[in-house]
């Protein structure tokens, strides 16, 4: 993930007068509508655009007055990638947090949205009140990896790890980590979000920031993947 986004994910989104603008790119008119509906109701307030191809999703972000705080982007659309989609916001819209919500789950849609600077990976076969509550996750500025893709991203760097030699895999063992420091690491191992993580260990969300930046630096990491890389190699998850 790029790693200037990823420092500002304890931070909740800044936004024009407190009013959201979100972009939901979506080919699938009910898909569409139930995304929006369930946006709606989660942060009454928020205005929100569609699109239903690459072509209009551009149009939108790059050619209209509207600032976007974060753009729901499918993978699979009639005229082009989610992910072209995604590279372009990384590239030249730093304000806004572009997050995957598709039906696929495999790896190379996951890594390659995730390289492509993707900040959250929504599977949109969940219930709507999970679905709102990543929602209020993104608003938060805490965009949402579901568990069951963070399962899968700690398996590919556990067999990734599996396949290099010691010295070619980053935060080795050797590194001296507090007590805490490896609750915290241990937790986004397994995909917690700050807030959850604080919550759990009974911490403040500035502290679980001042643990994960701590641990950052001493493991030589800028990310939550290289993060659960490290925590499996630590024999922590």
């Amino acid at each position: 993930m790029n790693q200037s986004r990823d420092a500002d994910l304890s931070r909740s989104l800044r936004t024009d007068g407190g009013v959201l603008h979100a972009l939901v790119l979506d080919d699938n008119r009910e898909t569409r509508n139930w995304i929006c509906e369930t946006l709606q109701a989660t942060l009454p307030g928020a205005m929100i655009s569609t699109a239903s191809t690459c072509a209009e999703a551009v149009t939108a972000l790059f050619h209209s007055d509207t600032r976007f705080d974060f753009a729901l982007i499918d993978l699979d659309l009639p005229d082009g990638h989610g992910i072209d989609i995604i590279r372009a916001i990384t590239r030249d819209l730093p304000e806004t947090l572009p997050v995957v919500i598709t039906i696929f789950e495999d790896d190379a849609s996951l890594f390659d949205a995730l390289a492509a600077g993707a900040m959250g990976y929504i599977l949109k076969g969940v219930k709507a009140a999970s679905l709102a509550d990543q929602f209020r996750r993104i608003a938060a500025g805490e965009p949402p990896i579901s568990p069951r893709i963070a399962q899968r991203m700690i398996a590919h760097f556990q067999a990734q790890a599996k396949a290099l030699r010691p010295a070619e895999v980053p935060g080795q063992p050797d590194v001296a980590l507090t007590q805490r420091e490896q609750e915290v690491l241990r937790l986004l191992g397994k995909g917690f979000t700050g807030t959850d993580i604080a919550a759990t260990l009974g911490i403040t969300p500035n502290t679980c920031a001042s643990h994960t930046k701590s641990i950052y630096r001493k493991l030589n990491i800028s990310s939550r993947a290289e993060a659960a890389l490290a925590a499996s190699r630590r024999g922590l998850i």
